[in-house]
């Protein structure tokens, strides 16, 4: 077995230590195994973080949502979003608000992979790609 796969392999058990009860990546559980990684390093110890940093990244938006709106006084429009995507994924997702003024109106939702927008900017740009 080659030096890269044992450490992919041993970043995803890193991974798997980190993760609570509900399959989410806990903070205490992460801290608490840097802590065992800092006190005892293991050969080739940056290239391990550098993969169970990738492996952490990876793994996140299994459960979150990111949501980007033009103003701030959308919060019903946030949580309207949060049970219709809880009710249709049959997850319980977390939903990161932030704001994006490129959007004009309207909204950005992602979902692991899956991007669904409905917004000025997206519009005028499915235009111009139908005029042009």
């Amino acid at each position: 077995m080659s030096n890269s796969s044992k450490i992919k392999k041993v970043a995803k058990k890193l991974l798997e230590l980190s993760l609570d009860d509900q399959g989410r990546v806990g903070v205490d559980k992460v801290k608490a195994v840097l802590d065992s990684l800092r006190e005892n390093p293991p050969s080739d110890h940056r290239t391990l973080l550098r993969e169970f940093l990738f492996q952490v990244r990876r793994y996140l938006p299994n459960y979150q949502c990111e949501l980007e709106t033009a103003n701030d006084a959308q919060s019903d429009l946030n949580s309207v979003l949060t049970e219709k995507v809880n009710a249709s994924k049959e997850a319980d997702y977390t939903l990161d608000a932030s704001l994006n003024k490129v959007l004009i109106a309207g909204y950005k939702l992602r979902i692991g992979d899956d991007v669904y927008e409905d917004s000025i900017h997206q519009r005028l740009e499915n235009l111009r790609r139908t005029l042009s």
